[in-house]
């Protein structure tokens, strides 16, 4: 029905959602060089919310180049709703939790999601 159509997400509000937090994540790596030497990767970020998914790229492997859009290799894909995104990088909930739950899906190496906790403490003490 036309009035289930609109409380589907489309890919631009889960943009809207998500990019401050790609920016703060930005600005956080890049201004701690010691956290970037440790999470060296590309990673993949599928956000879903209903029936839409929005991909992001971080590329910590030469610099820090974060943005809309899946790369062309990923070493790690991390596949989640944007709402549990939000709340794991604001510290509502753990990225352990929301795995052991099936709630956070990781394809490639798991070594690479674990080390992201490094960005995640950066982002959570800039109290978004």
């Amino acid at each position: 029905t036309s009035h289930e159509s609109n409380t589907l997400a489309s890919p631009q509000s889960l943009i809207m959602a998500s990019k401050p937090i790609f920016e703060e994540i930005k600005s956080k790596v890049e201004g701690n060089p010691a956290v970037l030497k440790k999470v060296k990767a590309v990673y993949e970020w599928q956000l879903t919310k209903g029936d839409a998914t929005v991909k992001w790229t971080m590329d910590f492997k030469d610099g820090v180049k974060i943005q809309e859009g899946a790369p062309a290799k990923a070493d790690c894909t991390i596949i989640m709703s944007e709402e549990d995104f939000v709340k794991m990088m604001k510290g509502a909930v753990s990225s352990q939790s929301l795995f052991l739950k099936g709630k956070m899906k990781v394809k490639g190496g798991l070594q690479h999601a674990m080390k992201l906790g490094e960005v995640q403490k950066l982002v959570q003490k800039a109290k978004l």
